[in-house]
C-alpha cells in the first residue's frame, strides 16, 4: 500500500511505524546505517537530517521514495466545486 506523505512529520511517523513493525530499536537502526541514535530520533520527529541519512534509513527498512504529482486532477476539482 502506498501512502502520500506531505510533511517531514508524516514521513518521520511512517519511518517510526515501519521500524517498530520490524521490531527494530532506534539504536539498532542507527548502528545498521552507521549514524547516531539521536539522528534516527530526529528523522522520526520530522526534523532536518541529511538526505543521505534518509535514503540509508529507507533502504535499511526496505522502503524507498517515489516522487509523484500531488496536484488534483481536473475531474477532482470539478467535483469539489459542483458539490
Amino acid at each position: 500500500m502506498m501512502h502520500s506523505l506531505m510533511t517531514a512529520s508524516e514521513l518521520g511517523l511512517a519511518i517510526r511505524t515501519t521500524r517498530q513493525s520490524l521490531g527494530k530499536t532506534q539504536s539498532e537502526l542507527a548502528k545498521q546505517i552507521a549514524c547516531r541514535r539521536q539522528t534516527i530520533g530526529d528523522l522520526e520527529a520530522g526534523r532536518n537530517v541529511e538526505i543521505y541519512t534518509l535514503m540509508n534509513v529507507l533502504a535499511a527498512l526496505g522502503k524507498g521514495l517515489k516522487v509523484v504529482d500531488i496536484r488534483p486532477e481536473l475531474e477532482d476539482l470539478e467535483s469539489m466545486f459542483n458539490e
